[in-house]
């Protein structure tokens, strides 16, 4: 019984000791799977652009047509065209993976909200582009959203902390509101 016990308490040490670890590799999946959606996009609407010359055609047509916003990108441009196999979803934001998230073609004005880029932090933003490719994530946590910036930025483009808004670079977010943000993450522009 004695050596039972010792066993038990063993296994239970061992336990204690691997299942925080795997929660941590859940999460680094979750934003590492964020990553490479975002860079798949990407990838595809620089070969979409290669095929039309402009990101607002589709098949020879104007998709902004005097719109400041076309969402669904992925699935209404890219996906048609073949360069996109499925449509853009992650599950680091609240709710239904396919819904919690877009892809959106925005005129630079309306780019991260109104709020523009800061890529560089300093100088090099979205101001004079005409369109900027962009990825929103809706309700993410606030621990996830600095994560994919520091994974995407680097922690000297993101915010100090949990409590403040992250406001340069290529992942950016507004200060967060009962733990979650809406964040945007910069694909490309012209």
């Amino acid at each position: 019984m004695i050596e039972m016990i010792g066993v038990l308490a063993v296994i239970a040490i061992l336990a204690a000791m691997l299942i925080p670890r795997v929660f941590q590799a859940v999460d680094t999946a979750r934003v590492t799977s964020t990553m490479v959606a975002c860079e798949t996009v990407k990838t595809a609407a620089i070969d979409h652009y290669g095929r039309q010359g402009r990101l607002d055609m589709a098949f020879g047509t104007n998709i902004m047509n005097g719109l400041t916003k076309f969402g669904g990108y992925d699935t209404n441009v890219l996906m048609p065209e073949g360069l996109l196999d499925k449509p853009f979803q992650v599950k680091l934001g609240g709710g239904d993976p396919s819904t919690n998230s877009l892809i959106e073609l925005v005129s630079a004005l309306q780019a991260n909200n109104g709020a523009g880029y800061e890529l560089d932090g300093l100088t090099v933003g979205t101001t004079n582009a005409q369109y900027v490719l962009e990825a929103v994530i809706f309700g993410c946590s606030v621990a996830d959203a600095k994560e994919l910036n520091d994974r995407i930025d680097g922690g000297s483009l993101g915010a100090p902390d949990l409590s403040t808004a992250d406001t340069r670079g290529r992942v950016e977010y507004g200060k967060p509101n009962a733990g979650t943000v809406d964040v945007y993450v910069y694909l490309t522009h012209r």
